[in-house]
């Protein structure tokens, strides 16, 4: 039994009023909707709402205490225990590291974090540590896995709030997990969702630049990012997997203070500890000898796009660092055929290639396209947009980058949310448009809804072209003013070309 008295201690905040101490607590939860009878509310201030203003609906659901940075409107019945606290972020990590024994601290866990490459990163690793015969996890944008058991990541999420990963940490503990492999974004790293997880790796892809809405700066982004090396430098045998490729933040990274650091590089720099050598790339995937101070081993990648020589070294030196053999890591990173929504092909007998990924950045979407073009003897198509309330200055650089790469391009929504979406596509066309090398109306147009963008440009692409198909990727809802709806840009676009090869009568 845990009681609120034992729960505040272990987690260091004051204790609650005089006859609070001993109230049992089973659980704790930020949101009020998802409230178990004996749970502790914490009310945290959100972007679109306030918990605060929900700390009465989750007494009535059966919270037995609430911890809150604020007296709650409206206010509480009088007889359940308020806790007042500075920062209820950092209280809900506290508090669930307390309720659930600290689990982080049972197991091996890397967080991976980066700009682009993050979720294939920390699927990678997941796969090296299998490969080697190891019990891991990873909990990435996309998915959950455990074991080699597989479930959808349905919360849009690329970190979960810190009492669900306390939570799902000691559910692994519990199973016999030992590695676990966290993607962890900027916005976790900031808004303590990981505050109480003790990392033993901090494993950093190439860091752009991303959510300057929400950083302000570019370095700031960087700095978010580089606490994750803080945090796995107060491990006594803490390691930072680094990108020696990175021109923007390595030498930031490099001069933190960390027992261990393990720098790769998939263009073979000579001071790099894992670098790739004779890079080739065709219609299998990647192939590449990697030397790493493990030893050498040849490297053959089902996965497709050269940049996932950076992602495979990362989780190399990640998973050997971690106990993994060589041998072992590499043979779990070339049993790996896909990570969804990441270049992942849809082949239903069309003449033309479609690839689905998620880039959203002006980076990585320049980074898609440039691996595109040389495998494309016809016509390269961009079919993409930009999320509503996120990042409006990469909308024009965006339009710009596939002004420069692709030969069509197609802009249509990617979640507007309750922006004007004609704004947003007017900002990304702009951009697309200053170039001068696109008509409007022509080799540029607008389609709002993305059900018929995909019609649209899979309509009209000719043999030998490919489509890029970017922005959503795994996603499984399209987020518009009233709300996310369903979405499955893999299950659009098969439907799309079914749709053509009837129209050219190649099926019946």
């Amino acid at each position: 039994m845990t009681t609120l008295g034992d729960l505040l201690a272990g987690a260091g905040l004051p204790p609650p009023a005089p006859g609070g101490a001993a109230v049992e607590v089973t659980g704790v939860a930020y949101d009020s909707r998802r409230v178990t009878p004996g749970a502790l509310f914490v009310a945290i201030p959100g972007e679109h709402t306030d918990g605060h203003r929900h700390a009465r609906a989750a007494v009535d659901a059966g919270a037995v205490a609430v911890v809150a940075q604020r007296p709650p409107d409206p206010p509480l019945d009088g007889a359940t225990p308020l806790v007042l606290v500075g920062d209820t972020q950092v209280a809900l990590a506290a508090l669930a590291a307390a309720m659930w024994g600290h689990p982080s601290r049972l197991l091996t866990v890397a967080g991976v974090t980066g700009t682009d490459g993050k979720t294939t990163t920390t699927t990678m690793l997941h796969a090296a540590w299998r490969g080697a015969a190891l019990p891991a996890a990873a909990l990435t944008t996309v998915d959950f896995r455990t074991r080699d058991r597989i479930v959808p990541n349905t919360t849009r999420q690329t970190t979960l709030e810190s009492a669900d990963v306390q939570e799902r940490l000691r559910s692994l503990v519990d199973d016999g997990i030992t590695h676990v492999a966290l993607e962890t974004s900027s916005h976790a790293l900031a808004l303590h969702r990981v505050d109480e997880l003790r990392f033993r790796v901090a494993v950093f892809t190439r860091i752009t630049s991303e959510h300057l809405d929400f950083h302000g700066t570019r370095e700031a982004y960087r700095d978010a990012k580089a606490s994750l090396l803080s945090r796995a430098a107060e491990h006594p045998d803490g390691v930072a997997v680094l990108d020696r490729d990175d021109d923007f933040a390595y030498a930031h990274l490099r001069a933190m203070h960390i027992a261990h650091r393990l720098a790769y590089s998939a263009s073979g720099r000579s001071d790099a500890d894992l670098r790739a050598e004779d890079v080739l790339v065709d219609a299998g995937g990647v192939h590449f000898t990697a030397r790493t101070p493990w030893g050498d081993a040849q490297v053959d990648l089902q996965v497709a796009g050269s940049f996932n020589v950076s992602n495979a070294l990362a989780a190399l030196a990640a998973a050997c660092a971690t106990g993994a053999s060589l041998d072992g890591a590499v043979h779990g990173l070339m049993a790996l055929d896909r990570v969804s929504g990441r270049m992942e092909r849809i082949d239903v007998g069309q003449p033309f290639s479609v690839v689905i990924d998620y880039a959203h950045t002006a980076e990585a979407l320049r980074t898609v396209l440039r691996e595109l073009r040389p495998a494309t003897r016809g016509q390269l198509w961009a079919v993409f947009g930009s999320a509503g309330r996120r990042d409006v200055e990469k909308r024009p650089e965006m339009g710009r980058v596939a002004a420069e790469l692709a030969d069509r391009i197609v802009v249509t929504d990617e979640d507007p949310r309750e922006e004007d979406r004609m704004a947003i596509l007017d900002q990304i066309a702009m951009g697309a448009r200053e170039s001068g090398r696109h008509r409007y109306g022509d080799t540029l147009v607008v389609v709002p809804e993305r059900s018929e963008a995909i019609r649209y440009a899979l309509g009209k692409a000719a043999p030998g072209d490919t489509v890029l198909l970017a922005g959503k990727g795994h996603e499984s809802t399209l987020i518009g003013a009233g709300g996310p709806l369903p979405w499955d840009e893999r299950g659009v676009a098969e439907a799309a070309l079914h749709e053509r090869l009837a129209r050219d009568g190649r099926i019946s």
